[in-house]
């Protein structure tokens, strides 16, 4: 089973020493778990997606992705994936401009590229399915490794991503879940039209309290009011609660894998730790998710 570990990059203004903690951070839980790469986000001020989160704290300018990424390879020697969104180019040039630039100074070989965050907007650059065509045919990337980011609870999610997978992408990571109803039924519908990648990540953050759960709900995750009651009903449950489901949804999903004798997509697991979430509770969800996936290879 691959398991990523999700590095949101510093704010720009807090200097050398935010730098240092977030590769700090990726350390510790690196010297207790094993991981395949690191996966950095990139961030970008965003309306909220949801009428039911809030955010509280201001936007600020951050890190480059790359630079993140050459600085936790440098010190670590972990391979890291960069989120990239690719409708702020302005030319398809700059965007193959851009990502050979990456490989030359980066050594970065593995690009999750996104789309825009607001559906009503007009942007200069491509689209994700055209820039995986324009990343496959032009950039000239050895061993290169093309994602995308699906959003299981949205409608028709299945062609997206069956219409990207045949643009060009080798695997997708999915929204933060918490629930496998949406997962499972998109990957039925994968099956039935043919178009289902070799690979999915999909994203775990353990909640530490309801003022998280509140700005990931503004990030646009998606949770049923009978969870979102059940995991807020005692505040000091929340985050064990949140672990349990966790487990809960993982074990659903391989489970249904396993049910329908599926190799692919095979599944792994992106660790997101979003905010001040200790190691150990990073290392242990990944234990458990880990032995819960060997509990039968078969299934994926």
């Amino acid at each position: 089973m691959k398991t990523v570990l999700e590095a949101v990059p510093p704010e720009l203004h807090k200097g050398e020493a935010a730098v240092d903690a977030v590769v700090e951070k990726v350390a510790a839980v690196q010297a207790g778990t094993p991981l395949d790469a690191v996966n950095i986000p990139e961030i970008h001020e965003e309306p909220s997606r949801s009428s039911k989160g809030e955010r509280r704290k201001p936007f600020a300018p951050r890190m480059a992705p790359r630079d993140l990424a050459r600085v936790i390879h440098e010190r670590l020697g972990l391979e890291c994936m960069i989120n990239h969104v690719v409708v702020h180019h302005d030319s398809e040039q700059a965007l193959i401009d851009w990502a050979r630039e990456t490989w030359e100074t980066c050594g970065i070989r593995q690009f999750v590229l996104v789309g825009g965050g607001r559906h009503s907007a007009r942007y200069p650059g491509p689209s994700v399915p055209e820039a995986n065509r324009l990343m496959r045919d032009r950039a000239g990337i050895p061993a290169l490794r093309i994602g995308n980011i699906c959003i299981p609870s949205r409608e028709d999610e299945a062609r997206r991503v069956a219409a990207k997978v045949g643009a060009g992408a080798d695997f997708f990571t999915t929204q933060i879940l918490y629930e496998p109803e949406g997962f499972t039924g998109m990957l039925d519908a994968l099956a039935g039209e043919g178009g289902a990648p070799a690979e999915i990540l999909l994203a775990f953050c353990p909640i530490r309290s309801v003022r998280n759960l509140r700005f990931l709900l503004w990030l646009g995750v998606s949770l049923s009011d009978a969870l979102e009651q059940w995991l807020t009903a005692i505040d000091d449950a929340v985050p064990e609660r949140s672990l349990a489901q966790i487990r809960r949804a993982w074990t659903e999903i391989i489970g249904h894998q396993r049910a329908h004798g599926r190799a692919e997509p095979r599944l792994g697991v992106n660790l997101a730790p979003i905010g001040p979430i200790a190691a150990e509770t990073t290392i242990d969800l990944a234990a458990d998710l880990a032995a819960l996936h060997g509990a039968d290879q078969r299934a994926v």
